[in-house]
């Protein structure tokens, strides 16, 4: 692929054309996937970045079509970068629970200093 040859010959300028083409007349629900793979083989940064954006806008039809699970399967470790876009999309949630402290609740020692054990001294 031309592609292929860009990287392989360091042909920046061709290898920046060959992916604004990919990505501009190309990318589609059935093709992504297999582009997204071959960023890895080619080291093609931009076009990897807009396969995952395509991804995150299309995320319930790509990740139910067939071919992404296949290529997804040849190529696991890039399923890292598409989970973190993921769950860069889900809102922060506010704390509901209440935070831990290390006050126990126990008594304190004539000093002011919390006794080291939530345990009480008597046994009633």
């Amino acid at each position: 692929s031309l592609l292929h040859l860009a990287d392989l010959w360091l042909l920046r300028d061709l290898k920046r054309l060959v992916e604004h083409e990919l990505i501009r007349s190309h990318m589609d629900v059935k093709t992504v996937a297999r582009m997204y793979c071959v960023t890895d083989d080619f080291h093609a940064r931009r076009l990897a970045t807009a396969c995952i954006d395509y991804i995150m806008d299309n995320i319930r039809e790509v990740t139910g079509n067939v071919s992404f699970q296949e290529e997804m399967r040849n190529y696991p470790h890039l399923c890292i970068p598409v989970l973190k876009a993921a769950a860069d999309l889900i809102p922060e949630q506010p704390m509901h629970k209440k935070q831990r402290t290390n006050d126990h609740g126990g008594s304190t020692t004539p000093g002011g200093g919390a006794v080291s054990s939530p345990v009480p001294d008597s046994d009633l």
